[in-house]
């Protein structure tokens, strides 16, 4: 419980963040990663059943889509200080209403390829600029708790977009999906025009052809934690559903996500103001090990209460290292280089949920699933020690 001074430093807090940009904002990234985890599960199905796709060819829909999302975030970095993040926003919204609509005319695989590619841009664009104008609306001394809130929005739309995707689905079709992701499309859209006025971004104008205008070097080796870390957030999302089924535990499998997002909801306020107060340490060590935690218990559960506590430590574990990474990374840099700081830490964020199934993957036959989720155990120890290497030995810095 907070004593009378700490009640007041929170009420502060909460009076500097909550205006009308920062509630637009989230509004708009709730609805924009919803839609996308909407399209993300449902997708392979769809390609599937419509195109008579092997799996690993229906698989390669959704990591277009991936691999979409990071050449969004890639530019943007650069084009966010060129245009500025109004602009930015406007456009990504824009290129995602028009590509989701789209898919209502591809005919064929490569169309939806094509399709699922622009999509990816466009919720990379998007997430970059919503990203950075909360780097820019909060006040510094309150980018803890003000990006830890705002980072709620991504962990409401895990568990939201799943389960309306599916239910969807089941219950109307495919078709339902890309007609509500539409809708979704165009209220985000009807939300950028009440938003309100942004504070001026500081632009540094590079060539374009300079790395320094895209990611900023900076962030990059803190930016390393954040791949070691994801790669068993990565595994997670990518064998959940196999490994449960491979256990008998089928039939709660769909609600893992939902404690994990009610886990990571109900705790990112307390550690976002733990870390504007107490030092980014305080929340980074007891993240990862409860991390490594929730995947030993991944691996041994053979029970339903085992495996949705294991959601749960993965939503206080993983769910914060997010969002105190976020804030972190923005410590690091000049307030004009917001964007490229925003933009390196999530390019290696998704790398590493892009990467882990990839390459833990092969070790399912050799160990089975229990071995795999014991070694992305060490991997969240391994990002510990890299943690107090390449930024936990150093001061706190508000």
């Amino acid at each position: 419980m907070l004593n009378a001074g700490g009640r007041a430093l929170w009420q502060d807090g909460l009076r500097a963040i909550f205006h009308r940009s920062f509630n637009v904002v989230a509004a708009i990234n709730l609805l924009v990663m919803t839609a996308y985890y909407m399209l993300f599960v449902t997708g392979t199905l769809h390609v599937r059943e419509t195109y008579g796709a092997s799996l690993s060819v229906a698989g390669l829909s959704g990591g277009i889509m991936v691999i979409g999302c990071l050449s969004g975030r890639f530019a943007s970095g650069s084009l966010l200080s060129f245009f500025g993040c109004r602009a930015m926003l406007l456009a990504g919204l824009l290129l995602f209403s028009g590509s989701v609509a789209s898919s209502l005319l591809a005919e064929s695989l490569p169309l939806l390829f094509l399709q699922r590619l622009l999509t990816g841009i466009a919720v990379g664009v998007t997430g970059t600029a919503t990203g950075t104008i909360i780097a820019y609306v909060v006040p510094r001394e309150y980018h803890g708790l003000g990006i830890s809130l705002f980072s709620m929005s991504t962990a409401m739309a895990l568990a939201a977009g799943p389960f309306f995707g599916i239910a969807l689905v089941d219950g109307s079709g495919y078709g339902a999906v890309v007609w509500t992701t539409c809708g979704f499309g165009l209220a985000c859209l009807a939300l950028f025009f009440v938003l309100g006025s942004l504070p001026p971004m500081l632009k540094k104008h590079r060539p374009m052809t300079d790395l320094y205008s895209y990611i900023d070097p900076r962030v990059v080796r803190f930016s390393l934690v954040a791949l070691v870390a994801c790669f068993g957030y990565g595994c997670v999302q990518a064998f959940l559903t196999s490994f449960s089924a491979e256990r008998g535990l089928s039939d709660v499998a769909s609600l893992f996500f939902l404690v994990y997002a009610a886990a990571a909801l109900g705790t990112r306020p307390f550690s976002g103001y733990i870390l504007d107060h107490y030092g980014e340490n305080v929340v980074f060590y007891p993240a990862l090990l409860i991390m490594a935690a929730s995947m030993v218990l991944l691996a041994v559960a053979g029970d339903g209460m085992t495996f949705l506590l294991a959601g749960v430590l993965m939503g206080v574990g993983f769910g914060n290292f997010q969002s105190a990474g976020q804030a972190v990374s923005l410590t690091l840099v000049t307030r004009s280089r917001f964007a490229q700081a925003t933009t390196t830490f999530f390019l290696f964020f998704d790398l590493g949920i892009g990467l882990g199934p990839y390459l833990f993957g092969f070790l399912v036959p050799v160990i089975g699933y229990e071995g795999m989720f014991l070694a992305l155990a060490l991997t969240a120890i391994v990002a510990a020690v890299l943690y107090w290497f390449e930024h936990g030995r150093l001061p706190h810095r508000r």
